[in-house]
């Protein structure tokens, strides 16, 4: 709960930036402000704690991963480890899986897509909070679904426990005569 806040202040500093620094060509125009405005939602759905809604405009927004400018990339990043966080405080561990898929799939796509750009935004989220570290974020992420898929596949198997010492074997109540045996 204590990383909300800060992850919501990012996400308005960051749509701060965006609205103040973008730079637009007249034949983007209308998807400057398509893209502004999915941000300034966003930014007002995690500002109110509104995560549901938060959540469904991440999901949506990330169909287009492909078309996000970095600032973008980062916003719906961030509402995804808002959603996290708070998924692990109330223990849905579902919705807490799904959210680390699509954490890391968009991570993934942006940077491939522009890696550059992504990873200077990555730098000025930094620069804002320095709590944030999409990077640490993506590995930690990706060893969780790693072991989740391995202990849904089979492949991550318990070994059998060790038999206790205090345990009598078999053999011993064999040895026994008939008649010095307790009676069942």
């Amino acid at each position: 709960m204590k990383h909300i806040l800060p992850l919501i202040l990012l996400a308005v500093a960051l749509t701060a930036v965006t609205a103040c620094g973008s730079k637009g060509d007249n034949a983007t125009a209308p998807n400057a402000e398509e893209v502004q405005e999915q941000n300034t939602q966003l930014a007002e759905a995690l500002n109110v704690g509104d995560l549901k809604n938060a959540s469904a405009m991440a999901d949506s927004m990330s169909l287009f991963v492909d078309d996000f400018t970095p600032e973008q990339t980062v916003q719906v990043l961030m509402a995804f480890l808002s959603v996290h966080n708070d998924a692990v405080a109330k223990g849905e561990r579902r919705r807490d899986l799904e959210t680390l898929r699509k954490y890391v799939d968009v991570y993934d796509i942006a940077l491939s897509v522009n890696s550059k750009a992504t990873r200077e935004a990555f730098a000025k989220a930094k620069k804002i909070n320095p709590s944030v570290d999409f990077d640490s974020v993506a590995v930690a992420f990706r060893e969780k679904l790693t072991q989740y898929d391995a202990i849904q596949d089979g492949s991550l198997v318990a070994t059998a426990p060790a038999p206790a010492d205090t345990v009598a074997k078999d053999t011993v109540a064999e040895e026994i005569p008939l008649e010095l045996r307790p009676a069942e």
